[in-house]
């Protein structure tokens, strides 16, 4: 990972509002700032066959401003406990992501490349959680009302606020596990039905 890691427009929105634009086989989500504007969109990537066989599936995160890919998050097919990588454009690590189970809650460990850690606490499947590094806050995420039809449609909408002095591959690593969340939460919601 590069010193000067570049994160785009990640780098300089606190506050973000992430929408899922699922479907059968996809999981995208569209990323805003308060304006609306785009900052990055979150794209599935790979054959559908390979994530209804495998049940692995990978996400490119693109740039609101210039298209390109600033991260990408992978979920491996794995037994056990959930664990995702998040990786830069060119595939090196970032971060990695690991549920741990607990009685009756489920609870998301972080490490970083920098060498933060961070945990994910809270109501993770109502999306009202916070990341936190020790005691220190430095993202926390609340449900918001997507409308009628997405909630209908299964899709949720939720703001995530982010600590304004955290660095760019922590950014990277704060946006990665809310996805990452998303996936878990489907995951489960499809084993339980």
């Amino acid at each position: 990972m590069s010193p000067a890691f570049d994160a785009g427009r990640l780098a300089h929105t606190d506050v973000l509002t992430l929408q899922q634009v699922t479907s059968f086989l996809s999981n995208d989500i569209q990323v805003t700032d308060p304006d609306g504007r785009t900052v990055v969109s979150v794209v599935t990537t790979g054959g559908g066959l390979g994530r209804m066989l495998m049940g692995s599936r990978s996400f490119d995160v693109v740039d609101g401003d210039d298209g390109r890919v600033l991260f990408r998050l992978a979920d491996p097919a794995t037994f056990g406990r959930d664990r995702f990588a998040i990786l830069d454009a060119d595939g090196l690590p970032l971060a990695h992501l690991v549920r741990q189970f607990a009685f009756l809650r489920t609870s998301v460990n972080v490490e970083v490349v920098d060498g933060t850690c961070f945990a994910v606490t809270g109501d993770l499947w109502d999306h009202d959680y916070a990341m936190t590094v020790g005691q220190q806050p430095i993202a926390r995420v609340t449900a918001r009302f997507g409308g009628v039809m997405n909630a209908l449609a299964g899709r949720s909408r939720y703001e995530m606020r982010l600590d304004p002095g955290m660095p760019p591959v922590v950014r990277c690593a704060v946006l990665g596990t809310a996805i990452a969340l998303d996936l878990i939460r489907a995951k489960d919601r499809r084993s339980t039905s």
